[in-house]
C-alpha cells in the first residue's frame, strides 16, 4: 500500500508539533509510551492525523494502539 510509506513521516511531523520536540530513530516498531508521549499528547496526535487525512478512528480502536505501527495500521485501515 503506497499510503503506508507516508504515514510514518506524517506521525513524526504531527508528534513533533504536538510535543514540541523532534523524534529521532522512530520506526513503526517504536512503543509510543517509550517515546515519552503521554495519553493527552497521543489524543492530540491522533486528532490531528484524523483531521489531516479526513478520517475518523473509533475510540474503541485507540486502546489497541501500543506502537507507532499500530497507529499507522489503524489509519491505513481507514484510508482504504
Amino acid at each position: 500500500m503506497s499510503e503506508s510509506k507516508n504515514l510514518l513521516p506524517l506521525f513524526l511531523t504531527v508528534a513533533a508539533r504536538v510535543d514540541k520536540r523532534s523524534f529521532d530513530d522512530v520506526t513503526r516498531e517504536s512503543v509510543i509510551t517509550d517515546l515519552g508521549i503521554d495519553s493527552l499528547s497521543m489524543m492530540q496526535i491522533v486528532g490531528e492525523m484524523e483531521t489531516e487525512l479526513k478520517i475518523q478512528i473509533p475510540d474503541e480502536d485507540l486502546v489497541e494502539i501500543i506502537t507507532v505501527g499500530d497507529l499507522c495500521s489503524k489509519v491505513e485501515h481507514r484510508l482504504v
